[in-house]
């Protein structure tokens, strides 16, 4: 396993460094051997200082002190507050404070970035635990703390000069320890504080960032289970529902076999009924650009394209046949097909609308609106197809969702809030939206940071509307506070400490302002002329507060926010528009919210995104006024266009490329039979009709970018018959 980090720890270097240790005995109260290691460069010297008894414990001090004044650049290391708290006693009881004060300043516990940043692959973050995951090994095996202080006593009652041999290489050891664990995290941490170059490359680490690592989730998932004995999966995956309805009760159950006959004799897509027949010819070849082309009629090739007619009077399935054959030039014997057909879409855009307004308004699972289809409609399409849905249509209003970003940052307002969401590999991510009155835009970030702010609404000159998260305070604009977050702190904290009487106080005095503001606003709206009267109202309730402190913790708390937000808390009342509270972002929260009800943890983070520019049109529109299945039945990428009248003119790509293709059947065509030379009551929005002729009428369109020339009818219930010609010129 590797390190990991959490933050930005700082670690200060120099060229120069000092790595202390000392020994000492805690119940007795007095240090006996102090250890250091100067390291200048690739210099290394080292002193061991020796107290035979507790009132040599100054000449220690002395003798250290003595030696880091002569490196007057260098920085002192230790490995937790013992020696720290070593110097200010015995500076104390010798009366050089003053000279241990400033050793003191630059004497760095590395311990203290360990403990909150840095997590290594021990039990502890004991220096014997660090020191050995990081390759340094001590000579005795049981070399410890206690252990010296046994050595020690051993000492003092012997005198052996093997046990004072222990006891200093032990303490030397230790040094050499904080050494290796002090060079790993200064490789490692970033170091603002440079006193000089330290020598030597930046050396490769195997560190990771606790930020990077990819939580283990405590949600109970569903998955497949990992099992150690190979028979053990084999009887697992036997024993799925789907796996035994279709392979063990069919055998034994009249009903289920039954049902699945039925079923598979449903299946296919020759058996719906076809609402439209295309017949496909090119008219010239796509290399040389010939018209001598032969077909060959016993290689037909079919295809269908399945859609919805969705009008004010209803929806229905509308399946279109597409039908071709192999052409072969004459003149450059090559052979091709039309590349109209190449294009050929299995799913109309109607469909595809349908299904994401579902899916975003409804909230309505991508696997559940594959089961609608097929249960309201008849079609046969899967969850992965209704996944691609909104894979294209995200793609396709890519650039209307960065146009909505364009316009919040050229606008005057913008309201923005965040919350958190779970993705589907067990990482916690967070959405971000900004609003304004009109437009809607939701953002996934990774992490909370908000350094992105800057960057994402750079040029924004106008107010912005948040909570008091502190990450929008870099925003170089104009900011209001959300009062109504400010009144709930208020609220939740009067509730609980109902016997604080200079809370309630402040409270009041702050409720009674904002009440003759909010009155003011009822009356005349958001407009800075009615509500500039209420600025000497404000003036005077931060006066009041800077005076002297209360004796609440809790009120002086709210004292202290109220005057370190003073200019953010009354923005509103200098600006046209501009909202005392963030209720429109957080009403677009909501909106995802809901939908983080049902895919919270089960969404990947590509699929969010693409949810989120729907979900960002979405919104939108509702704060326009406009129908979101409208605008996506109408193919317009701008919201702000005028829509059609509902039912006319949402035609699908299919229907583009090859005319509306309507059931002609369905208007007068026995009185164009009975008066021929009649001028059409009804036409397409291809093209207008031309010629009438027989029983059969006839149309010719001319398309810019067509080659090809289209045969379309569709037969009616009197067996009248319609042609159409399509031509390029």
């Amino acid at each position: 396993m590797d390190t990991a980090f959490l933050g930005n720890p700082q670690f200060p270097d120099a060229p120069t460094r000092i790595y202390l240790d000392i020994e000492g005995d805690p119940e007795r109260g007095f240090c006996y051997l102090v250890g250091v290691i100067v390291q200048a460069g690739e210099a290394e010297k080292r002193h061991t200082f020796w107290a035979d008894s507790p009132a040599e414990e100054g000449r220690l001090l002395g003798q250290f002190l003595d030696l880091v004044r002569q490196y007057p650049d260098a920085w002192v290391y230790a490995y937790g507050a013992y020696e720290a708290a070593f110097l200010r006693r015995a500076a104390k009881a010798a009366g050089r404070q003053e000279e241990a004060g400033r050793t003191l300043a630059r004497t760095f516990n590395v311990l203290s970035v360990v403990h909150p940043h840095i997590y290594f692959p021990t039990y502890s973050n004991g220096l014997k635990d660090i020191g050995s995951y990081l390759g340094f090994r001590w000579t005795e095996p049981d070399a410890s703390g206690i252990q010296s202080v046994v050595w020690r006593r051993g000492w003092e009652r012997t005198g052996d000069p093997v046990l004072k041999e222990k006891l200093m290489t032990y303490n030397m050891e230790d040094c050499e320890a904080l050494r290796r664990v002090t060079e790993f995290l200064s490789g490692a941490c970033p170091r603002p504080q440079l006193r000089g170059e330290r020598p030597g490359g930046d050396e490769v680490l195997p560190v990771i960032r606790v930020e990077e690592i990819t939580p283990v989730s405590n949600r109970r998932e569903w998955c497949r289970p990992q099992f150690a004995v190979q028979d053990f999966e084999f009887v697992s995956e036997r024993a799925y529902f789907d796996y035994q309805r279709d392979r063990v009760y069919v055998r034994t159950s009249k009903a289920l076999r039954k049902s699945q006959s039925r079923n598979r004799g449903r299946q296919g897509k020759r058996n719906l009924r076809v609402n439209r027949c295309v017949e496909l010819v090119a008219e010239r070849c796509p290399f040389c650009g010939s018209t001598s082309l032969t077909l060959t009629p016993s290689r037909t090739l079919t295809r269908f394209g399945f859609d919805l007619r969705i009008t004010p009077g209803g929806i229905r399935r509308w399946v279109t046949r597409y039908t071709t054959s192999y052409h072969r030039c004459v003149a450059c014997e090559r052979q091709f097909l039309p590349w109209e057909y190449l294009r050929v879409v299995a799913h109309g855009h109607a469909l595809m609308s349908w299904a994401m307004y579902q899916h975003v308004v409804r909230r309505t699972t991508l696997a559940n609106v594959a089961e609608m289809i097929k249960e309201y409609y008849g079609l046969s399409v899967f969850y992965p197809d209704v996944r691609s849905f909104k894979v294209l249509l995200a793609r396709y209003y890519e650039g209307t969702y960065q146009r909505l970003l364009e316009k919040l940052r050229s606008g005057s307002l913008i309201h923005a809030d965040e919350t958190e969401v779970h993705l589907k590999d067990g990482s916690k991510g967070y959405v971000w939206v900004f609003t304004s009155l009109e437009e809607a835009f939701f953002l996934y970030r990774p992490s909370r940071e908000g350094s992105f702010l800057t960057e994402l609404l750079k040029g924004f000159r106008g107010v912005l509307v948040s909570d008091f998260y502190a990450a929008y305070g870099s925003l170089d604009c104009p900011q209001q506070k959300c009062l109504v977050h400010l009144i709930r702190d208020f609220n939740e904290d009067i509730r609980g400490n109902p016997w604080d009487e200079e809370l309630k106080s402040l409270a009041g005095d702050f409720g009674s302002v904002l009440r003759a503001i909010v009155s003011t606003i009822d009356q005349h709206g958001l407009k800075g002329r009615h509500l500039g009267k209420h600025k000497r109202e404000v003036t005077g309730f931060f006066e009041s507060l800077a005076g002297s402190p209360l004796h609440s913790e809790v009120a002086e708390g709210y004292r202290k926010r109220l005057l370190k937000n003073r200019e953010k808390l009354f923005t509103f009342l200098d600006h046209d528009g501009v909202p005392w509270n963030n209720n429109n972002a957080e009403y677009a929260v909501k909106r995802f919210a809901y939908y983080r009800e049902i895919a919270n943890g089960l969404v990947h983070e590509e699929g969010l995104k693409q949810y989120l520019v729907l979900l960002s049109l979405y919104v939108t529109c509702k704060y326009k006024g406009v129908s979101f299945l409208r605008f996506l039945l109408s193919r317009e990428t701008d919201i702000d266009k005028k829509l059609p009248v509902a039912g006319i003119g949402f035609r699908s790509f299919n229907e583009i490329t090859f005319g509306t293709g309507r059931r002609y059947e369905r208007c007068s065509i026995a009185s164009t039979r009975s008066s021929p030379s009649a001028p059409s009551s009804f036409g397409t929005p291809s093209g207008n009709i031309t010629n009438f002729s027989g029983n059969s009428l006839t149309s010719e369109f001319r398309l810019s970018a067509s080659m090809t020339t289209f045969r379309s009818f569709s037969t009616a219930s009197s067996g009248s018959r319609l042609s159409t010609s399509l031509s390029r010129d």
